[in-house]
């Protein structure tokens, strides 16, 4: 888990990190309880190395392969380094071993008696009282940590972390065990592939089924279960990989069409001048603008059939250079329209040449290409004037997009949604989904999303 440099803060400044929180004299002092959870969590590090050393003392070499061989976590002949922070200390403080009936921590305890400081002594009784659940995080304080909810218990306790303070976003959830020792808490174990909204809901609504319950909190000893823990486990891995692998999204246009850049190239029979003079008359066509050495001419029909406050919608752009007609548009079935149109009305000043596509895989491949071999450019300021009207039209899109009719709210618009109990929850995904890109914005760009969820009914 690791933030770029250049990336925005996620305090929320709207500045990049590395003039944030990234600067190396942004080091927030540390609070008597950071410092205390600080010093427990150097001391769960010192616990985990001992119980290491003595399971291989007590078991053997292998025992750390043998132990995920038999308990089912070690899939493949491979643990992965996401899952490695929440396996070991599972391992040690949860997993039974049959001989003794006993945890490894539990033998380790009764073997070492008095050779073992209060602070292990204390981490141990912790991990007696903890669980392996899901925790949503409701609010993070960059440089410190992150306040959680147990969206299975309900419980609710503020992390000291620094590293996931940097990284996490509110409503990101984890698969966690959260030790409490001293009146701090801190992560005992973390699965290091957090879940964003959509996928974490997945995840819930299956952990709940196998907890067996729908709407009450999860008792904290059902999730002590090391057999639960272990489907949880499975659960995260098989929900991760779902996202991990999930196929590229079908992007449409406000037709309603599928995503693809089309370019037709047509060939000049005419002179230029009369090629422009006959294609200012094209149904449509705006007003020519210069672009370079060409010509643009954009083309536009009255009206969007998916934001009401639209005037028009482009279609398409043709561009006019001095031996070709380039006729550009995002769909098959406006470029086909397009192209007839741009045939029938300059016939027999140009002739078609060929078409070219390219699709949204092939366009993402070629942004990371372009974004492996791109040098970094340098920090421009950014015009208020600009930040102001961009922010503008997406408060207005937002308030158009309470009526709108919304595909994941399977046809209805958030207003209906919030009056729907079987679409409420996806309703309140979907906002914890648009409150998350808003603060990946600088201050200047970002919208305000208080006022939709108070116009939903949403606290």
């Amino acid at each position: 888990m690791s933030i770029g440099r250049n990336a925005p803060c996620p305090c929320g400044s709207g500045k990049k990190y590395k003039r944030c929180h990234g600067a190396p004299d942004h080091a927030p002092a540390a609070s008597p309880d950071a410092a205390r959870a600080n010093a427990l969590k150097d001391a769960d590090q010192e616990l985990s190395d001992r119980l290491m050393r003595f399971a291989r003392t007590r078991y053997g070499p292998h025992w750390l392969h043998d132990a995920l061989n038999a308990e089912g976590p070690l899939e493949g002949g491979v643990l992965s380094d996401a899952e490695m922070p929440l396996v070991i200390p599972w391992l040690q403080h949860f997993m039974v071993n049959p001989p003794t009936g006993l945890t490894l921590a539990r033998e380790w305890r009764a073997h070492e008696q008095r050779r073992i400081s209060a602070d292990l002594t204390r981490l141990i009784d912790a991990y007696d009282s903890a669980w392996m659940s899901l925790w949503e995080v409701a609010d993070v304080e960059p440089g410190t940590g992150s306040r959680l909810i147990d969206v299975l218990t309900r419980e609710e306790r503020f992390v000291h972390d620094v590293r996931s303070s940097s990284t996490l976003q509110r409503f990101d959830t984890m698969l966690a065990i959260v030790l409490t020792c001293d009146g701090v808490s801190f992560f005992g174990g973390l699965h290091m592939q957090p879940l964003p909204p959509r996928f974490a809901e997945v995840a819930t609504k299956e952990a709940r089924r196998m907890c067996r319950v729908r709407t009450r909190p999860v008792s904290p000893e059902t999730l002590r279960d090391p057999e639960m823990q272990l489907e949880l486990l499975a659960l995260w891995n098989a929900v991760v990989d779902d996202m991990l692998n999930e196929p590229l999204p079908t992007m449409q246009n406000t037709d309603g069409d599928p995503f693809l850049l089309t370019k037709d190239d047509f060939a000049l029979l005419a002179p230029r001048e009369d090629v422009a003079h006959r294609l200012a008359s094209l149904p449509g066509a705006q007003e020519p603008e210069p672009d370079g050495d060409n010509t643009v001419f954009v083309v536009a029909k009255p009206g969007n059939p998916m934001h009401r406050s639209w005037d028009n919608t482009i279609i398409g752009r043709v561009v006019l250079s001095a031996t070709r007609l380039i006729v550009e548009s995002n769909s098959t079935r406006r470029a086909n329209s397009l192209r007839s149109a741009v045939q029938t009305h300059l016939e027999p000043l140009v002739r078609f040449r060929l078409r070219e596509e390219t699709n949204t895989a092939q366009l993402l491949a070629a942004a990371r290409a372009s974004a492996a071999t791109r040098a970094e450019p340098p920090d421009e300021p950014e015009s208020p004037e600009l930040a102001l009207a961009l922010r503008q039209i997406r408060e207005q899109h937002m308030k158009d997009w309470l009526d709108d009719a919304i595909s994941a709210l399977d046809g209805l618009t958030p207003r209906e949604a919030a009056r729907s109990r079987a679409a409420r929850p996806k309703l309140e995904t979907l906002l914890k989904e648009l409150e998350q890109s808003e603060a990946r914005l600088p201050d200047q760009e970002r919208v305000e999303l208080r006022w939709v969820r108070e116009a939903l009914g949403f606290s």
